[in-house]
Parts: C-alpha cells; sequence; structure tokens
C-alpha cells in the first residue's frame, strides 16, 4: 500500500498532538495536586484581590439578591405545591432543593461574610436597604 506525504504528515501530527496532550494533562494534573487549596485559601485570595473601586456595586448586588430571594421564595413555594398536586413530583423534588439551598442558614451566612469582608476591606458601609 502506497501512502502519500499529506497522509504521512497527518500520522505524526496526530502522534505529536497525542504526545502533547499525553504530557500536558500530566503537568496538569501534577499542578493540581502540588497546590491543593483550602476552601478558606481560595475565599481568601478572592478578597486580597477585589478591587476596592467596585465594593458599592458588589454591596448593592449582594443586597438586591438577598431581596430577589426573599420575594421569590413565597412564590417558590406556592409552584412547588402546585405541582406536588399536580402530580409531578420529579419536578416538585428539585423545587423543593432549590428553596432548601435558599433557605439554608449556610447560604445566607456566605452571602453575609461576602458583605462584611467587602465592607471590612474597603472601608465602606453597606447600602441602606431600599424602604418601599
Amino acid at each position: 500500500m502506497k501512502y502519500s506525504i499529506t497522509t504521512a504528515k497527518r500520522v505524526v501530527v496526530g502522534v505529536i498532538a497525542v504526545g502533547a496532550l499525553s504530557l500536558g494533562s500530566a503537568g496538569i494534573a501534577g499542578a493540581n495536586s502540588a497546590t491543593a487549596s483550602t476552601p478558606a485559601s481560595i475565599a481568601a485570595s478572592s478578597a486580597a484581590n477585589f478591587n476596592c473601586a467596585n465594593a458599592t456595586k458588589a454591596l448593592d448586588k449582594i443586597q438586591s439578591g438577598e431581596a430577589k430571594i426573599a420575594a421569590g421564595l413565597p412564590k417558590l413555594t406556592a409552584w412547588e405545591s402546585k405541582l406536588t398536586l399536580a402530580g409531578r413530583t420529579k419536578l416538585a423534588a428539585r423545587l423543593q432543593k432549590r428553596i432548601t439551598r435558599l433557605e439554608s442558614p449556610t447560604f445566607k451566612a456566605r452571602l453575609d461574610k461576602a458583605s462584611t469582608a467587602i465592607e471590612a476591606k474597603c472601608n465602606v458601609a453597606a447600602p441602606a436597604a431600599a424602604q418601599s
């Protein structure tokens, strides 16, 4: 069987690509195991890299997110109960999981922790809650 030069080039390029990918993934795996970081160090590095010029914008986003969650939870709960009554248990279970996560103290604590970290680092007060 006679091979053309383009077929030979394809084979060589394929072998080189496979070799590079295998070495690249091994290097990445080695780097991941060597620099395993804990969630606390990730949070510390995130806070260290935070730009204080965006502090008020970030605090506004956190506060508006909390307001949207508070306003949306009753709607989600009503929707979940309607789905349960209609027999759509799979979707109702997914909604219940989301409701549980949004109501969890851990989720709320994470938002509060982010707010206090921004306030402490940038010496900015949280925006006043909008009164309706």
